[in-house]
């Protein structure tokens, strides 16, 4: 029997899971809350396999809740539940440590295949997700193919921190120079600003060091 948490702030909504995936598979589920702060206390208390969480909740996000469970209990499968289909949600939870994401509009089809999926220790995404996903990864690595070495060091120095000096003094080169090359992978990248910058630095694991 797998044993699963269900983290939604729409008391209705909950409900709904709940049937749906006792009536359909081996699954029980053995606590539920509404918040951040309701899933952490629960979440100390009871023990669970799976924890389905929705992305949007009242006191944060489900991205937020998602990396603070698995930095307290790393066994714990981790299943997003959303009506958020931007593929920066579906990233941000990935990174997060979630091991799969479904959309609120596949419910009724999707969720148990998922929570099986997840509670095996696999991966679950949509299929309509995944290849969005898979399409996204296959541009980004087109266009950081495009970069020039230098290019790629001096995105990288910079999303680390560094400022414009530090880069120019750490490649004995000029500042100028540095934002040459900035401007010039900036574009190649389609990217307009630090943030931008940031978050695609944090998606290619260039933040790690």
């Amino acid at each position: 029997m797998i044993r699963v948490v269900l983290v939604e702030d729409h008391v209705l909504v909950r409900s709904g899971i709940r049937h749906l995936l006792e009536a359909r598979g081996p699954v029980q589920v053995v606590g539920e809350a509404g918040s951040v702060a309701e899933a952490l206390a629960l979440l100390e208390r009871v023990e669970a396999d799976v924890a389905i969480l929705d992305v949007s909740l009242p006191d944060g996000t489900g991205i937020d809740l998602c990396r603070a469970l698995k930095e307290r209990q790393p066994r714990l499968r981790l299943l997003a539940l959303s009506m958020h289909e931007d593929l920066e949600y579906v990233k941000g939870f990935l990174q997060a440590g979630g091991q799969g994401y479904v959309s609120k509009a596949a419910v009724d089809h999707e969720l148990l295949d998922a929570v099986l999926a997840v509670a095996r220790g696999e991966r679950y995404l949509n299929p309509s997700l995944a290849m969005r996903l898979a399409m996204e990864m296959v541009r980004e690595e087109a266009k950081e193919a495009a970069l020039s070495p230098r290019e790629e060091e001096v995105l990288r120095l910079l999303a680390q921190g560094l400022s414009h000096k530090e880069v120019a003094e750490r490649l004995a080169i000029s500042e100028k120079t540095v934002a040459t090359y900035r401007e010039r992978g900036m574009e190649k990248l389609g990217l307009r600003t630090r943030s931008d910058l940031l978050r695609y630095a944090a998606r290619r694991g260039w933040l790690k060091g």
